[in-house]
């Protein structure tokens, strides 16, 4: 697989990549045969696998339960491969956000955790999971992880968003090195401001939801009557997009594959056959102008769809 680089941290990054959430917790759209976490033994296979297939980027967090456990494992015998970890937004038990030396202690904790699980010296990116415009403004989290920079602790810092204006303030912070967001055949908002505003800060640009938690492909059926407009939606992009739910989904990692400001994407497989057909849509190239024109015509900006978070 092509490797490329991750914005300005020199790091050379596949593009295709795994996120590994589905591997830690029960996760995604509960669809018959199409829910529910694989065992370890399939889990650390599908994990070699997707390194057999030159997959080099692995994604994570303390919040998805095992995940971090068994990327340890595998890693050890893929020395070469390249993690990306996370930090919460840490609170206190009234729900306000930590300062101070509390903050500094939460946050050298759980890289701490994270190294023990992950079995590594030094972690190549931790991002701000969720980071929010309060949050980035501050300061305060991101100072706490450039003195874990400075310890060696942390290679390359990074945080995960949601929204444009979260997007904007993590590449104006200036410290951040890598943005993890949203992006798919229907939320593409993030295209108009936020791609060119990394690109110009040499900040790596990864991209997450491809398949929108699994709307854009044959498990859209499965969604709950809260999401049945979500499902009218994924139905019109089924039909624009070849007409089956096999060539949305292939046409979904192939739309996101096709931005050229978008060092990675994610992919969060839970077997080794949904592994093979993002492998399969990969290797099939960017979409075609004629497909790219009508992805353009389903983009949407409807909160309550796009954002996963959001779901009843």
């Amino acid at each position: 697989m092509k490797l490329g680089p991750l914005g300005r941290t020199g790091l050379m990054v596949s593009g295709l990549s795994l996120g590994t959430v589905s591997l830690g917790i029960e996760y995604g759209i509960e669809a018959p045969g199409g829910h529910g976490r694989p065992s370890e033994a399939d889990a650390l296979s599908l994990l070699r696998n997707a390194a057999e297939e030159g997959i080099n980027f692995f994604d994570t967090a303390p919040g998805y339960g095992d995940s971090e456990r068994l990327l340890g494992v595998f890693l050890r015998s893929a020395p070469g491969c390249l993690v990306a970890t996370k930090v919460p937004v840490f609170k206190d038990a009234g729900g306000d956000q930590l300062r101070g030396g509390a903050l500094r202690r939460a946050v050298l904790a759980s890289l701490e955790g994270s190294l023990t699980a992950l079995r590594r010296e030094a972690l190549d990116v931790v991002q701000i999971h969720n980071a929010t415009v309060d949050v980035v403004r501050r300061g305060e989290l991101s100072d706490a992880l450039l003195d874990a920079k400075r310890q060696g602790k942390v290679r390359f810092l990074g945080a995960s968003v949601y929204t444009e204006a979260e997007a904007l303030a993590v590449v104006g912070a200036g410290c951040f090195d890598v943005l993890q967001i949203a992006y798919n055949l229907l939320d593409q908002r993030m295209a108009g401001k936020a791609f060119p505003a990394a690109e110009r800060a040499g900040v790596g640009i990864v991209a997450r939801s491809a398949f929108l938690k699994g709307a854009l492909s044959a498990k859209a059926e499965w969604l709950p009557l809260g999401l049945a407009g979500l499902r009218a939606v994924a139905e019109r992009a089924r039909d624009a997009m070849g007409g089956s739910w096999e060539a949305l989904e292939s046409a979904a990692l192939r739309f996101c594959l096709s931005a050229t400001p978008v060092s990675t994407v994610f992919v969060g497989p839970r077997t080794s056959e949904e592994l093979g057909r993002s492998l399969a849509a990969a290797a099939a190239g960017p979409l075609p102008e004629e497909l790219l024109a009508r992805a353009a015509g389903l983009a949407m900006d409807d909160e309550r769809l796009l954002n996963p978070s959001l779901w009843p």
